[in-house]
């Protein structure tokens, strides 16, 4: 009886895949694919960091594992981009996601904002104001790249486009003017050309591209999705879970590799001001349910279009008593906690509503409608809630231009 149990499991072994049966992967023995795409991911001193791999690492902690940063895959991105594309326990990062691309993988993230440009020599005294500026040039893409894809929908005409599979390459025809412009994300772009040893003052940005779009993971499709919810929890958690100075691992990852950005969104002073006096009014009626509400993320609390705007209360000890984007913080205290440049903005706040009564405060923060840290103010109220006691009832906006 074993030796038939032990022939039908050799049997299964050596059939299965003749089948099409795949494993099951797990998190351990998945495949990690790169390329050198500062300053999400790069090799630096023999090993690979930056914000994906910084990320990956803190994701795969929380699943209780440990990221081995040598077995990380650095590759050209044609080469890594098929190779998540046909092959199963596959992982590629950092990726764009576009609609082009949405259903052929299964995608973690977001891990930031990012926008593509055309960078050109000065020299070259290259002009494109419009559109239709783009077809009187020769641009540089990589192969397979969202670059590619964002340049032909600005309207770039196919032939017009020279395709390599590695950027410096592109860098050496962008010096040598085979190519008039190199279509690349701006921040990467700039670390790319000073590794080239291009100095800034070579070149400049002629165009923007649009198209603005969110760095993901990309799964390989055939990833059981139950794994891929176990990472986007891992990053959720990432983002969301404060430590003793009040700072998420992300905020800290982010703020090591990344400017601080100025958002798009449009959002005006009096929206943040209607939005916290109708909060107070709420919590002077029925302080209780009102912060169940908020904390549930109820529409207004948390607006339904724009996630971007809720409302978050204190009390004068600053505690969190409700939080329209983030309940698990309600309970916590956050006297002396600090932003990621080491500002007390909570502490200021509760200071200024019982100084004041009402007034705004500006720090830094992450926002959970773009992704990545941008500079925020929030504007503050004193309210004594139905219960008798006085809260500070707060809603901010990220900054906008700079």
């Amino acid at each position: 009886m074993m030796k038939i149990s032990i022939l039908a499991i050799v049997m299964i072994v050596i059939i299965a895949p003749a089948l099409g049966y795949k494993p099951v992967p797990s998190a351990e023995h998945m495949e990690y694919i790169t390329e050198q795409f500062p300053p999400f991911n790069f090799p630096e001193d023999g090993m690979l960091k930056g914000i994906s791999v910084d990320l990956l690492d803190r994701m795969l902690n929380r699943m209780d594992l440990e990221l081995n940063r040598s077995s990380i895959r650095l590759s050209t991105w044609s080469m890594g981009y098929q190779t998540a594309l046909n092959e199963n326990n596959t992982v590629l990062f950092s990726t764009g996601r576009l609609a082009e691309r949405e259903s052929l993988f299964k995608w973690v993230g977001p891990i930031s904002p990012i926008n593509v440009v055309l960078f050109v020599m000065k020299d070259k005294a290259i002009t494109i104001g419009a559109p239709p500026d783009l077809n009187k040039y020769k641009v540089g893409v990589i192969r397979d790249s969202a670059e590619r894809l964002l340049a032909i929908k600005a309207g770039l005409d196919p032939k017009n486009l020279i395709v390599e599979n590695d950027s410096y390459d592109l860098i050496k025809s962008l010096q040598d003017g085979t190519i008039d412009a190199w279509a690349y994300p701006e921040i990467p772009g700039i670390w790319q050309l000073s590794r080239f040893g291009i100095n800034p003052s070579q070149y400049k940005t002629a165009y923007d591209l649009g198209g603005d779009f969110e760095l993901y993971y990309a799964f390989n499709k055939d990833i059981p999705d139950s794994l891929v919810h176990a990472f986007q929890s891992a990053l959720n958690q990432t983002k969301q879970e404060k430590d003793m100075d009040g700072i998420s691992d992300y905020e800290k990852i982010l703020y090591k590799y990344l400017p601080v950005r100025y958002s798009k969104l449009n959002v005006s002073d009096e929206q943040i001001i209607r939005l916290v006096n109708l909060t107070s009014s709420s919590i002077e009626s029925d302080a209780a349910g009102t912060f169940k509400r908020i904390s549930a993320g109820e529409h207004p609390f948390k607006d339904k279009d724009n996630p971007a705007l809720y409302v978050f209360v204190y009390d004068t000890d600053v505690n969190i008593v409700a939080h329209a984007d983030n309940p698990r913080l309600v309970g916590m205290n956050f006297m002396g906690k600090v932003d990621v440049s080491g500002k007390k903005f909570r502490d200021e706040i509760v200071a200024g509503a019982i100084r004041y009564r009402t007034g705004w405060v500006d720090y830094i923060y992450t926002n959970p409608a773009e992704g990545g840290l941008y500079y925020k103010t929030t504007y503050y109220k004193l309210t004594r809630g139905s219960d008798g006691k006085l809260y500070v009832v707060c809603a901010g906006k990220y900054k906008e231009g700079g």
